[in-house]
């Protein structure tokens, strides 16, 4: 067995260590405190009165549990907003089939923020062109592989996003046609996945960035968090299906090594309106992995109301930064497994710069335009072996990959239950 192979059994079987204190997170909360880089300094966008850019950094940090290695906090907000300090997620991931984790898996998270970002497009465009929805439900389905991930060579891939925006309305099928291709095209989210997105990334070695973030013991009582009497998350009684998008019902817990290591996967997200007429823009959404059961999560996102609004939940678009330097520490944690790497710490510093132009107009267009993520490792090891782990930390990075790459779009719109072209 390769030495790779070897260390990940071992990581696997292995509990992690015993310890006397934790400090109980929820799931999903608000920070206390805004998260501050020590890689680089966080930049506002520019805005003007048709263009709303938003920069959105995040931190992450791994959280140390006996039950879980892969149980890691982010810390996530847009830059420049007055007195709104962002959130706290929680993610984890499990292998075992029908053992809830301690929170949704950053894959989760992405797939949550992408869905949630094309539903409050339609929200505004259906505003801009003053039409009537009486119900809007957007579903994404996203499809992942990994390529040999226990190899030097491994990597990780989005290969498809599948996206059903279904409506019901009185409109006539041209209205819903032209609604659909003007928030197509001010979706952030899925334009950062369509497209090659730049991807600035830094390895910071040791260093004085230790300070203010560490891994701590931690856990989640419980999978339901609560923030000003709104139930933010929690775990559902079962998978979710659409009645449109064939799924593909398999699970992890019982594969070979060799088929993890080339591991297929589905997260399906499908985001509906919270039914809350002083918040048009809140949204439950509800995430499944691959519809076996084991993970599935219903979350609450909002959007913000100009640069002094306060969101009730996460935006769309701190799920989706934070799933994605989530999803990247998730394989620093496996990679540094594999090459049995003598670490003490490592953590993820990023920020994603977004813009919107034209708003409130029907020309309104959207873009992901770079992502600048630094990896920050606290280690004695070889230049060499660091640079290894830094490497292939992102090549099997599924969601650095999906905005690197161009990833296949696939969108269907249906209006009362009839497929419109």
């Amino acid at each position: 067995m390769p030495s790779e192979q070897r260390n990940m059994v071992s990581f696997m079987m292995k509990s992690g260590a015993n310890y006397d204190a934790y400090q109980e997170y929820q799931t999903i909360d608000r920070n206390k405190i805004a998260p501050q880089t020590t890689s680089f300094k966080p930049v506002v966008a520019k805005t003007t009165d048709d263009d709303y850019n938003s920069n959105v950094t995040v931190i992450t940090e791994m959280v140390r549990n006996e039950t879980s290695k892969m149980l890691k906090k982010a810390m996530v907000k847009p830059n420049g907003t007055n007195g709104y300090l962002g959130w706290q997620l929680i993610a984890d991931e499990g292998f075992e089939e029908g053992v809830n984790s301690f929170g949704p898996s950053p894959l989760s998270y992405l797939t949550t923020g992408v869905a949630a970002n094309l539903h409050t497009q339609i929200i505004r465009v259906a505003k801009v062109l003053n039409i009537e929805l009486d119900n809007v439900k957007v579903e994404v389905l996203n499809k992942f592989h990994w390529n040999d991930m226990m190899s030097a060579k491994g990597a990780g891939f989005l290969d498809e996003t599948h996206t059903n925006i279904i409506i019901e309305s009185s409109e006539s099928e041209e209205t819903i046609q032209n609604l659909k291709n003007i928030a197509l095209n001010s979706w952030t989210a899925g334009e950062g996945l369509a497209n090659a997105t730049t991807i600035k990334p830094t390895l910071v070695v040791n260093g004085k960035n230790w300070d203010n973030y560490r891994a701590t013991p931690g856990t989640t009582l419980t999978d339901e968090a609560y923030v000003d009497g709104l139930k933010i998350s929690h775990i559902t009684d079962g998978p979710i299906k659409s009645d449109y998008i064939e799924q593909v019902a398999k699970g992890i817990g019982d594969q070979s090594m060799d088929d993890i290591s080339n591991l297929v996967f589905e997260i399906l997200a499908i985001s509906e309106s919270a039914e809350n007429s002083d918040r048009p823009y809140l949204k439950k959404v509800t995430v499944s992995f691959n519809s076996t059961g084991s993970e599935t999560w219903e979350l609450y996102s909002d959007e913000l109301n100009g640069a002094e609004g306060k969101a009730m939940a996460p935006t769309s678009l701190e799920y989706v930064t934070a799933g994605t330097a989530l999803c990247l520490t998730s394989q620093m944690t496996l990679v540094s497994a594999m090459l049995d790497l003598n670490c003490r710490d490592f953590r993820v510093e990023q920020q994603i710069d977004y813009r919107e132009e034209n708003i409130n107009s029907t020309e309104m267009v959207g873009f992901a335009d770079i992502v600048h993520s630094s990896v920050l490792i606290d280690s004695d090891e070889s230049q060499e072996r660091l640079n290894r782990f830094y490497q292939q930390s992102l090549s099997m990075c599924f969601a650095g990959e999906a905005f690197k790459g161009a990833t296949d779009m696939y969108t269907h719109c249906y209006l009362n239950g009839k497929e419109i072209n």
